[in-house]
């Protein structure tokens, strides 16, 4: 008996460590889009202050980096739901057994 309780709450802390990785990770996208779009300005403004060609590469880079964030929001999501796919398939095979 209690061994099928220490059993419920090793899956319980399994179960929450991964929901708090998963949330991390998706909290992190505001943090990585600000980032991305950041370097993009400050990278596009240092090579117009080298070339003399303000504002065009400032603009160009970023768009860039706004690029950037948004393949990286994506990536996120598809591994969010590969990941809650993943978790769903483990949930349902054990229940099974």
């Amino acid at each position: 008996m209690e061994a099928r309780i220490d059993e419920n709450r090793n899956k319980d802390a399994q179960q929450t460590v991964r929901a708090l990785y998963r949330a991390a990770s998706l909290a992190s996208i505001g943090i990585e889009m600000g980032v991305a779009v950041a370097l993009g300005w400050w990278f596009g403004t240092l090579l117009d202050d080298y070339f003399g060609t303000a504002p065009w590469l400032m603009i160009v880079f970023l768009l860039f980096g706004v690029a950037a964030a948004f393949a990286a929001v994506i990536r996120t999501a598809k591994q969010a739901t590969r990941d809650q796919r993943s978790e769903a398939s483990r949930t349902s095979s054990e229940s099974n057994h």
